[in-house]
This record gives structure tokens, sequence and C-alpha cells, in this order.
């Protein structure tokens, strides 16, 4: 199965594949072929979305940016599994083959990434580390 994550028009981060959902520490918060993860920082069950992008207003075109380097990258080498793990205060970090694509069909694929959580960064769906200066909290 590819995994695949889907940034949705004005909405949340649709996640298909193998994946595993791990909090800051390492403990596992859920094992599932599909979830929709919260990306406008706003939802009362983050990680995951609540819907409470629609009443914020939170916009975003959900393009991808092929450019897209990660900065800082992980030990281990990537397999096909996707493991995502919620970094406290910050962002989603992904790692293992995977597929980000945005509504107009453009696509980012690697096997490592870093996603914005709190809704404010200018490169969405990646993490710029806007949510330091926004005050983010997981």
């Amino acid at each position: 199965m590819t995994n695949t994550i889907q940034p949705q028009v004005n909405g949340p981060l649709m996640v298909e594949g193998n994946v595993e959902l791990l909090a800051a520490d390492g403990t596992s918060i859920r094992k599932e072929a599909k979830m929709w993860l919260c990306r406008c920082g706003l939802s009362s069950k983050k990680p995951f979305c609540d819907g409470a992008h629609n009443k914020a207003g939170f916009v975003d075109a959900a393009t991808v940016s092929v450019d897209y380097v990660i900065k800082k990258p992980e030990a281990g080498t990537p397999t096909a599994n996707l493991r995502l793990t919620l970094r406290k205060d910050g962002p989603v970090n992904c790692f293992g083959e995977v597929s980000i694509v945005g509504e107009d069909g453009s696509a980012w694929d690697g096997n490592q990434a870093n996603l914005c959580r709190c809704g404010h960064s200018k490169n969405k769906p990646f993490c710029d580390g806007s949510h330091i200066a926004a005050g983010f909290k997981s």
C-alpha cells in the first residue's frame, strides 16, 4: 500500500497507508489505514480534526511545494511504513516512504518531512517554524 498525505482545501490532512501515529514520547496513539489530522491548530481533539477549521475560516489551497527539503534528517533507514510523530507544540514529523499530494496534483515524494499543525506556516503543508511565534500549543 502506498502511503499518502493529502491536504484538503481549507481543511485537514487526510493520511492513508500503513501508518502509525506516535506521541512526542514515542507512545503509540493509533495505527490505522486512514485518519484525518488537524492542520488549522484549533481542533479540540488534536491531533485529530474536529471540523474547527470551518468555524475559524482556515484558508489554504492545499498545494504542495515540490522543492521542500527537510533540514534535520532523522537517524535510521526509512521503511515502507509511515511513522508520524507529534512534536510537543510543534509539527508532525513524518518518517517512512510517503507521497504528499496537493489538490492541484502537485506531489512531493520522499521519506522525511515536517508538517504544519499550527495553521500558520507560509509553506503549508510543510512546517516553516511559525508555530514558535504563533505560540501553538498541542
